[in-house]
């Protein structure tokens, strides 16, 4: 498996916990992570910096997970998104609906994140930063 600990992750979600938690973890191991509680800070990142992958909660305070991933495709079409959920009826509306084949339910276990992290990245061609 390439590693892939260059790529730079948005993690957005109103949880603090859940945040602090995934970037805990993923910066860990090496990967460059930015943070966002409500989807317009998740915009604002996206603008700013250039993101490889966004952990996106599905229900934000301010929008829902699906209409922010539309958005940040438009800002970056190249951008892959893995949806967290706490409802493991919303997995399947979020995977007909083609914004992303990683969707993974609350609560979720280290290695859980880091695999899911790594296939996602591993189905999008990076470039590496010097």
């Amino acid at each position: 498996m390439i590693s892939l600990n260059y790529a730079s992750i948005l993690i957005v979600d109103d949880d603090e916990m859940i945040v602090h938690f995934f970037q805990m973890i993923l910066e860990e191991i090496g990967y460059d992570v930015s943070t966002a509680y409500k989807g317009k800070e998740a915009i604002e990142r996206v603008l700013e910096k250039n993101i490889d992958l966004v952990i996106l909660d599905y229900k934000l305070s301010d929008m829902k997970g699906d209409t922010l991933a539309v958005k940040l495709k438009e800002i970056n079409s190249q951008l892959c998104v893995v949806f967290i959920t706490g409802y493991s009826e919303i997995k399947e509306k979020i995977m007909s609906n083609d914004l992303s084949r990683f969707v993974v339910v609350k609560p979720i276990k280290e290695d859980e994140l880091i695999e899911t992290v790594e296939l996602a990245l591993n189905e999008k061609p990076i470039e590496l930063k010097v």
